[in-house]
């Protein structure tokens, strides 16, 4: 753990050994060439650049017809903002551990113009705390904002998908990654602001069993996925669009958690919040409640097609797509005001009564 933290403080270019097609035969030779590290002006993590893929949005062009092959749909390179997060997240566990002997370290040796300077954990967590509002959060009021480039600012009150990207404009898309960072880190977060921000996500993404995986306003949105697609369109070619629009499950469980705890947090201001927020997770789970008990896999699949339509190409069972599901389930059981998530079904074939797990 400590050589990983420690890589990112230095910061470190390679070349990928064994670069070339004979360990990737779609992505372009530059794409090979890599760069992390930290950021000490701000604290954040980044790394990749425009030709590779450098998250779980991983989707690397390869239809040579439709001139995507070699271009990553997504590369989100700079700084993602659930990376951001788990970052964050890591270094305050990390803090705790060695304040109480645990583990070994108390911070790294970073590499600030030129010369190796000590950073405490805490001191690195502070610096990611006190400019991740500032650098995230498009703010609804335009007189309110710190934003460079407020030109390219495509939807107010939503929080970026990632700080110098490039290529640059994709840190103002909308994407359902910042609920990640929510749940992991919740103290980056203004509770009013994320409160704002899930909402947005409720309105444009929320799909009836996953999140789009983009903005329906953002030129590159195509809501259906065919990685069979043998068109001229490099939209859609090769399933170029899996992570441009396609309702993925897995985030679901995280803004559906992050709903519930912001609900929890901003309980005393705004009363009544916490439990209508129950009642409008329980009622987004009875779709999936319903999906797996119809399932022959009794399980849920890896997305949908626009509006929770049926893609063919998704795999019927994924695991982090139930696992995140559960999450919920164990949270809304943490905060005690629950008693059952589904509608009570009286088909023959359902033998088990419909309980809270």
């Amino acid at each position: 753990m400590q050589e990983a933290l420690q890589r990112h403080a230095e910061g470190l270019k390679y070349r990928e050994r064994n670069a070339g097609t004979q360990i990737d035969d779609q992505m372009k030779d530059e794409g090979f060439n890599n760069e992390i590290g930290v950021d000490w002006e701000t604290g954040f993590v980044f790394g990749g650049n425009e030709h590779n893929c450098g998250t779980w949005m991983d989707k690397m062009g390869s239809s040579a017809k439709a001139g995507n092959k070699g271009k990553p749909a997504t590369p989100r390179s700079g700084s993602a903002v659930e990376l951001v997060g788990l970052s964050m997240s890591a270094l305050t566990w990390l803090e705790k551990l060695a304040a109480q002997k645990v583990y070994p370290y108390d911070g790294v040796s970073a590499i600030k113009n030129g010369v190796s300077t000590k950073v405490t954990f805490n001191d690195w967590c502070a610096l990611i705390k006190s400019n991740f509002e500032k650098h995230f959060w498009i703010n609804v009021d335009q007189e309110a904002e710190y934003e460079p480039h407020p030109e390219l600012i495509n939807r107010r009150g939503i929080y970026k998908d990632s700080f110098f990207a490039k290529p640059f404009w994709a840190d103002f898309q909308l994407r359902p990654n910042f609920p990640i960072a929510m749940i992991v880190a919740p103290q980056l977060f203004t509770p009013e602001h994320a409160w704002i921000a899930l909402t947005q996500a409720e309105e444009v993404l929320l799909g009836s069993l996953g999140m789009k995986t983009l903005d329906p306003r953002d030129w590159a949105y195509v809501g259906d996925y065919d990685n069979s697609n043998d068109s001229s369109d490099p939209k859609v070619a090769h399933g170029f669009n899996y992570h441009n629009g396609p309702e993925w499950i897995w985030p679901i469980g995280y803004f559906l958690r992050a709903k519930l705890y912001y609900a929890k947090a901003l309980e005393p201001k705004k009363k009544g919040l916490l439990k209508s927020t129950i009642s409008f997770i329980k009622t987004r789970l009875t779709s999936h409640y319903a999906h797996v008990m119809d399932s022959p896999w009794q399980s849920l699949p890896e997305l949908t097609n626009s509006n929770g339509q049926f893609c063919a190409s998704s795999c019927p069972a994924q695991a982090w797509s139930v696992a995140c599901v559960l999450e919920v389930l164990y949270d809304l059981e943490e905060v005690g005001l629950v008693d059952d998530i589904a509608p009570r079904r009286n088909s023959a074939d359902l033998s088990q009564q419909t309980v809270l797990v």
